[in-house]
């Protein structure tokens, strides 16, 4: 999953993402703490929810299969 997009709801390209932890409620009565990025529209305000568990583990996954170049100075 990428995080580059344009606004579903107004079609900019301008945006800001912030990290948010919040608690969640599993089987058992199991408080746990979970992460989110939040990607918020500048021009109209719409908002979108991320798991980062699941958007950082495809980064991993894509970056273990790409080969970066070193720059040269």
């Amino acid at each position: 999953m990428n995080l580059d997009y344009k606004c579903l709801k107004c079609g900019s390209d301008r945006y800001i993402v912030k990290t948010a932890v919040i608690p969640e409620k599993s089987p058992g009565l199991k408080i746990e703490i979970g992460t989110y990025y939040v990607k918020t529209c500048v021009e109209c305000g719409y908002t979108e929810f991320y798991s980062a568990k699941i958007v950082d583990k495809e980064f991993a996954k894509n970056k273990k299969g790409k080969r970066y170049a070193k720059a040269t100075p």
